[in-house]
């Protein structure tokens, strides 16, 4: 299971993956090329994305739920 830090870091490392992608596109639209393969490529790379970030919210909750916080002070709510 990979901890919460591992998957902000790999979120981080795809989205530098997903500007490089659109600049790349950019670029071959520009010089008049096709950009089939790279609306593909940054697809894959946007839904890698989009399943990251659900892992995140899902360990992130796994966090912060009270059942898994440690009580400080007999759990008082002040």
């Amino acid at each position: 299971m990979a901890d919460l830090a591992s998957v902000r870091a790999e979120i981080e490392h795809a989205r530098k993956s997903v500007a490089r992608l659109r600049r790349d596109m950019a670029a071959l639209h520009k010089a008049g090329r096709p950009t089939q393969v790279a609306e593909r490529d940054l697809r894959l790379v946007l839904n890698r994305v989009d399943t990251l970030v659900g892992e995140r919210n899902r360990l992130q909750a796994l966090e912060t739920h009270p059942a898994v916080r440690p009580r400080v002070l007999g759990d008082r709510k002040w």
